[in-house]
């Protein structure tokens, strides 16, 4: 029989979802900060890094501390660790408080990660998981498109306001904080998110008396085959994934000096959103083995696009294809994975959380290729959706 879903549970959950949203701001302030505080590349790549060192670094841990007290506590601690990043901002700026705030944000969206991808199987029906992770992961697109949005809106507008603007100690000149906004807003729909899971999500873990993961346990997993597949897969798809974003407003603004970096983003963000929005939708008729094989083809034919000479029309929907295929890759070899080990949701979860740090390493090879050729990267992108379609051929066996 089917489990019913805890709708108030589900929406605290979704709100989750569009905090970690948040949590993809750092890799959208590098140029920005680089600007504004006059920085070198490298300076600026460290508010980048300082948050996605995080899933690298506690994601595992987590898991083992999450199965001891459980998911709903390890969802406000992650809360309140995001909240702390979000408030230091708004009490004083400058490029360090910056720096201190992604690390808290991104330790919080870390968390989170671990947490809130599990727990909503426990408050919603098993059999839609796919499904419903799938839908959930459009409501963290969406935190993450306001983000670029509000980035994209607030500019210069901003500067006759003196909380976002700041004299320049070296050249005296007015720099430009307008992207300060940013960090009232995640405080206050944090502080809601926080309110919605103390008061409507239930502590699952007293329903089922299991005994805590452990460390070793986390890494004995690694030995299971099929689980070590899953973990690479969430790797280079996480790096492909941050590789588009990284080398695809270079292509615009390579051929269309108008175009901004953002809004190069924004149509991938865009992408993905309705990508994740209609792969919940499908994935309540079809099953998970069978679209994961078509969002993977959707994903290459737009990489393929990508080494096509230049035109506005292939290159844009070359973009959006890539973004419709990319936006169910995640939930899909999560869900999958769990489904297949439910008694080993905390270690997988770790896991799957750390291998987000594909996104850290595989632009790095992205770049060194681009360095040859702007078109070199996406071999390198192209290369990881290879891996992703042997992983799903043998899911395909394993469920046949």
């Amino acid at each position: 029989m089917e489990r019913k879903s805890n709708t108030k549970a589900v929406t605290a959950i979704m709100l989750v979802f569009l905090a970690m949203g948040f949590g993809d701001a750092a890799g959208q302030l590098v140029s920005i900060i680089e600007e504004a505080f006059h920085v070198s590349p490298f300076m600026a790549s460290l508010v980048s890094f300082s948050g996605m060192i995080m899933f690298g670094v506690l994601s595992v841990p987590m898991g083992v501390q999450q199965s001891k007290i459980g998911k709903k506590k390890m969802l406000i601690v992650g809360l309140l660790l995001f909240l702390m990043g979000a408030i230091l901002p708004i009490i004083a700026f400058n490029f360090v408080i910056i720096l201190v705030a992604v690390l808290l944000m991104g330790a919080g969206a870390t968390i989170l990660q671990v947490s809130g991808n599990p727990i909503l199987r426990d408050v919603a029906s098993p059999e839609k998981y796919s499904s419903n992770l799938s839908f959930a992961q459009s409501i963290k697109a969406i935190g993450t498109l306001s983000t670029s949005l509000i980035i994209a809106l607030v500019g210069v507008s901003l500067m006759q306001y003196g909380w976002f603007s700041l004299p320049s100690v070296e050249t005296g000149e007015t720099i430009n904080i307008g992207f300060r906004i940013l960090f009232p807003i995640f405080a206050v729909v944090l502080f809601i998110t926080l309110l919605f899971v103390m008061i409507f999500v239930p502590n699952v873990n007293k329903k089922v008396v299991t005994k805590p993961t452990t460390l070793s346990q986390c890494l004995k997993a690694l030995g299971n085959p099929y689980i070590l597949m899953m973990f690479l897969a969430i790797f280079f798809y996480c790096g492909a994934e941050a590789s588009m974003f990284n080398r695809i407003p270079s292509i615009l603004i390579e051929n269309n000096p108008e175009i901004t970096p953002t809004m190069g983003n924004i149509v991938l963000i865009v992408a993905l959103f309705v990508g994740r929005f209609l792969g919940g939708i499908a994935l309540r008729y079809i099953k998970p083995k069978t679209f994961l094989f078509t969002t993977i083809a959707i994903s290459i034919l737009g990489n393929l696009m990508l080494f096509l000479p230049y035109n506005s029309i292939t290159t844009w929907m070359s973009f959006i294809l890539i973004g419709i295929g990319f936006a169910n890759i995640f939930p899909l070899i999560f869900s999958m994975c769990i489904d297949r080990y439910p008694e080993k949701s905390n270690e997988i979860s770790g896991l799957m959380t750390t291998a987000i740090v594909g996104a850290a390493f595989v632009p790095m090879l992205t770049g060194l290729a681009a360095n040859a050729n702007p078109k070199y990267a996406f071999f390198v992108t192209l290369g990881c959706l290879v891996y992703l379609t042997f992983v799903a051929i043998v899911n395909n066996k394993k469920q046949a």
